[in-house]
């Protein structure tokens, strides 16, 4: 596929290495900024062009004319609603996805059609990062939440502890313990490496484990692997940022919140918009500050401020503090590699990877639904809709043992008629299935979207 990248920021960058590790991807990069695109080239088998990204003699550089898509993701709103514009009525391009984040905008959904402004997929950051941060809240325990099929599956990654009752026992003694439980580990990570997860496979401490069950079970099947979190409580929040005022809108109703903003300013606009959350002027990473809002009874700690090196820093001295759970938003992999190795910042969020995974669906061969973009992009969840008859399709009338599934991808769940039915060797593929799907290494999606065929890449 052809694509064209308008800004080389943070989202654009990730964007252009993710998309561009894929052989059949062709890639280009506009930015006004010739050291972002230096730095990019250096590292990327990429086409680059300097300018402004609304510009049509610019865009036509950079041979936009052939291309199937362009990712609108510059600092500027409406210099992304234009470039779309332009590339539908100039350019005939068939697929526009743009970044906008002024609530104003997003509120007139009108606006956003072929006979206003053409695009077909709005990505807000912002507000993908706040619906994660949200599932994270809800179940704690997990340290990722992934929703399929609006929500009726979700995916969880967790880490699995000494003492709890699956810890040294095989996978298949799951099924006894929780015994109504419909639940199913999707892979396994120990020590960093991918391992078959089997129905004899062991359960060790500290092994990563990501299981697919219904929403309404998650914390259920969370008690097995380690020892029972409470409910989140009392929640400081560092930063009052969109993403801080719009998780403090969400969490003050049945939580007690606070957020620390540096900001005087910027504390009374966000004061006026709560209505039970304490709002406090000063830095997140006064020591003295956070002792007299009481840490060490904080049961989650958020660190959302727009600095990576503060996130990481506020997180690490909240929970030498007391702190229960701490969480930092880190947008670059020099910081996540950081935050990761400290035992101190107990869940690392990544803006680049939830924003990318809200694209790849749109990018994915076939009729997919969702995107998950899995341990920085190496392997990936996908949601497909199963289409074509038997006479017509490699899956459907088969079971999953019959069909020839790459190594390393795994059938999590399929919904039908709304029913979650798990992952079986013995279960057949129906037309209209939405199949959820877990690959180890992502490299092996172009087979999985060879066998489900599709029409809308």
């Amino acid at each position: 596929m052809k694509i064209l990248i308008l800004g080389a920021g943070q989202v654009g960058s990730s964007l252009a290495k993710y998309l561009g590790s894929d052989d059949e991807n062709d890639i280009t990069i506009i930015d006004k900024d010739e050291a972002n695109l230096s730095s990019l080239q250096r590292h990327l088998d990429i086409k680059t062009v300097c300018g402004h990204a609304s510009y049509p003699n610019i865009l036509e550089e950079a041979g936009i004319k052939e291309m199937d898509m362009v990712i609108a993701v510059t600092k500027s709103d409406e210099g992304n609603m234009l470039a779309c514009q332009m590339a539908h009525t100039l350019y005939q391009v068939d697929k526009k996805v743009a970044r906008v984040r002024t609530a104003e905008y997003l509120h007139r959904k009108e606006l956003f059609s072929d006979s206003a402004i053409p695009i077909d997929f709005i990505i807000t950051p912002e507000g993908l990062v706040t619906d994660y941060i949200k599932r994270v809240v809800e179940e704690p325990g997990a340290e990722q939440v992934f929703e399929f099929e609006n929500g009726l599956v979700q995916l969880v990654e967790t880490r699995a502890y000494a003492g709890t009752p699956i810890v040294g026992h095989p996978i298949k003694e799951l099924h006894e313990h929780l015994p109504k439980i419909h639940m199913r580990i999707v892979s396994l990570y120990r020590n960093g490496k991918a391992i078959p997860a089997y129905g004899d496979t062991v359960i060790k401490d500290g092994d990563r484990v990501y299981f697919v069950t219904k929403k309404s079970s998650v914390s259920k099947v969370l008690k097995e692997f380690r020892r029972l979190d409470k409910a989140y409580r009392n929640i400081i929040i560092a930063g009052g940022g969109h993403i801080g005022l719009n998780l403090a809108k969400h969490l003050e109703k049945n939580h007690r919140v606070r957020i620390i903003e540096l900001d005087k300013k910027r504390v009374i606009e966000i004061a006026e918009q709560l209505e039970d959350t304490l709002v406090l002027h000063g830095n997140a990473s006064d020591e003295e500050l956070l002792l007299e809002e009481g840490i060490e009874s904080t049961d989650l700690f958020l660190a959302l401020t727009d600095s990576d090196e503060i996130n990481v820093i506020v997180s690490i001295l909240a929970k030498r503090l007391g702190a229960h759970k701490t969480v930092a938003l880190v947008k670059r992999n020099v910081y996540e590699d950081l935050a990761k190795q400290s035992e101190d910042v107990d869940m690392v969020i990544s803006p680049d990877q939830i924003t990318t995974s809200g694209i790849l669906a749109h990018i994915r061969k076939g009729d997919t639904m969702m995107v998950h973009s899995l341990r920085q992009g190496k392997s990936e969840a996908i949601e497909i809709i199963v289409h074509g008859d038997q006479a017509h399709s490699k899956v459907v009338g088969k079971t999953i043992e019959e069909i020839n599934f790459p190594d390393g991808v795994v059938v999590g769940s399929i919904v039908r008629n709304n029913e979650v039915i798990m992952g079986s060797r013995k279960l057949v593929i129906e037309e209209n299935d939405h199949v959820l799907i877990v690959l180890s290494d992502v490299s092996k999606i172009h087979e999985v979207e060879a066998l489900f065929g599709g029409g809308n890449g």
